[in-house]
């Protein structure tokens, strides 16, 4: 896993000095956690993305999106979960240009993602879940998808769902896998 973040990350600067576009974003966004039952959490995500077009109609691109999450039982007040992710996904992007102005494109790819911070709190108690006895998997590999306009090449909206390819539960008690459904508006440098 380390070796594949540090080979996206180098991927990254070197296309950032041969890139036609470089984008900075944030949105709201979700990861919801499938396993006996479906729970999810909603939060913010702040993105950085290096575009380059090979031809009118593709291109790829390479990212950094930070997320932080959170959870709250609405009913007791008294416990929560608080996460904070950090991927790197890259991504196939096809394009239908309407005008010079406007284009469509749909994109798809992996996304290595790990969880930098996750913390329960119970009451006036914090812990975090990456403790001694924890079976919870800080590392996880998304793959998904999604759709985005691009206006006047200076906006872009996306909207995208990843999801987890790994059991996140170390423990093989039971299958948890994390997806991710992410809105993000773009500005283009």
């Amino acid at each position: 896993m380390k070796k594949t973040l540090i080979l996206l990350a180098t991927l990254l600067i070197a296309g950032a000095t041969a890139s036609a576009q470089v984008s900075f974003g944030f949105g709201p966004a979700t990861r919801i956690y499938y396993s006996k039952d479906v729970n999810y959490t909603v939060g913010v995500q702040v993105s950085f993305e290096d575009s380059q077009r090979v031809s009118d109609y593709f291109g790829y691109s390479a990212g950094v999106d930070f997320g932080t999450y959170k959870k709250s039982d609405y009913f007791l007040k008294e416990t929560g979960l608080t996460e904070m992710y950090l991927d790197i996904p890259v991504r196939a992007k096809f394009y239908i240009p309407f005008s010079d102005d406007f284009q469509l494109f749909f994109f798809a790819g992996p996304s290595p993602s790990v969880c930098i911070g996750s913390h329960v709190v119970s009451g006036k108690d914090k812990a975090s879940r990456f403790g001694e006895n924890s079976n919870y998997s800080r590392f996880d590999v998304l793959a998904g998808g999604g759709i985005g306009c691009e206006i006047a090449e200076r906006l872009k909206i996306a909207l995208g769902y990843d999801h987890g390819l790994l059991n996140r539960d170390k423990g093989n008690i039971t299958d948890l896998h994390v997806a991710a459904a992410k809105l993000s508006v773009s500005y283009m440098f």
